[in-house]
């Protein structure tokens, strides 16, 4: 009798989830601002208005500091395709710059110089309607809504913000869209979940408390991403980022309820700026290193990021000192080809 035994080969053995890293900027510029608007489309923005696009899935980038914007800090970045961008600085004036051909042209189409305006994110609904939410002022968050798709904005009336309640632009995702609700968390003084269905013109909002980390400036929630089944709410206290108290709290979306199952999981979690998820993973971010939600909260790498996003195959993340990367599931073969696409 002839027995044939089949080994698989090292190069089919599945491996992942790993941080490929795909770019570091040699100016180590602070990249908070990240958006993908399809599998290949990937958009980050920086300090220093340094304002950066691939087309091929971040395995080559082209980067340019915008006309006139060079103290600008892009917190907030959108591609609505390969060519028309949008890249939102923070801090004092706080401005809007709108492309339709790559970046060759940029047109300041919104700008305030009030100080006490800072934007925190950028949310579209469509590739018409959006919006741009930023820290209370007199007594509201500031919001701002589009309906032609960046190229003009208006401010309409935000949440109510209780006295000492404020946002966190730590990667731009305090804004979100999910199950049809247009979300934004807070931090500071109270930590709350603002939401609104009717996203048409940004009005109705409701507000509810958020249990975890909060009273102080640097404390709450930082980020939330809505999976199919779950709300994924993160934060910490900045300042102290190691600590790993009241960092995250978790929504079952089935049933309205606190999932302390997952909660339970992720009770080891630092200070996290960012949450997103790829169907089979939750992934998590911040200066501590970059986690992953399996049968158990994972570490996957050291290497502090700001953000990440999710292209709808990838999951990508930028960070400080000019780093962007993605991360990778698949096999040996998979990850030797990709890296050699990147030498």
């Amino acid at each position: 009798m002839l027995f044939v035994v089949l080994f698989n080969s090292p190069e089919d053995k599945s491996i992942g989830p790993v941080l490929v890293p795909l770019y570091e900027h040699p100016q180590q510029i602070s990249f908070r601002g990240l958006h993908a608007t399809d599998d290949s489309v990937v958009v980050v923005g920086g300090s220093d208005g340094v304002f950066g696009f691939s087309t091929n899935a971040g395995e080559q980038w082209v980067f340019q500091t915008l006309p006139q914007a060079s103290e600008c800090q892009f917190r907030s970045v959108w591609a609505h395709n390969d060519s028309s961008f949008i890249a939102v600085s923070t801090g004092t004036p706080s401005c809007i710059f709108f492309t339709a051909d790559s970046g060759r042209n940029w047109s300041r189409v919104f700008e305030d110089t009030v100080k006490s305006t800072f934007f925190d994110g950028i949310q579209f609904i469509n590739d018409t309607l959006g919006y741009i939410y930023g820290d209370p002022v007199d007594g509201y968050f500031k919001l701002l809504r589009t309906t032609d798709g960046g190229k003009s904005w208006n401010e309409v009336q935000g949440p109510e913000a209780i006295d000492g309640e404020v946002s966190f632009a730590a990667s731009g995702s305090a804004i979100a869209l999910g199950n049809n609700i247009l979300s934004i968390v807070t931090g500071g003084t109270v930590s709350r979940l603002h939401v609104t269905m009717d996203w048409l013109q940004g009005d109705g909002w409701v507000a509810s408390p958020i249990e975890m980390l909060q009273g102080l400036p640097s404390q709450g929630a930082f980020a939330h991403y809505w999976s199919t089944d779950k709300l994924f709410i993160v934060g910490g206290d900045y300042i102290r980022d190691q600590d790993i108290l009241n960092t995250s709290i978790v929504m079952d979306l089935s049933t309205g309820k606190v999932d302390e199952s997952t909660i339970k999981k992720l009770q080891q979690l630092p200070y996290t700026s960012d949450v997103s998820g790829d169907g089979q993973f939750i992934y998590f971010t911040g200066t501590q290193g970059m986690f992953f939600l399996d049968s158990a909260l994972k570490s996957m790498d050291t290497t502090a990021m700001h953000s990440l996003v999710f292209s709808g195959k990838y999951v990508f993340s930028s960070g400080p000192k000019g780093r962007i990367g993605r991360i990778f599931n698949g096999t040996q073969k998979e990850l030797r080809k990709l890296k050699a696409k990147l030498d």
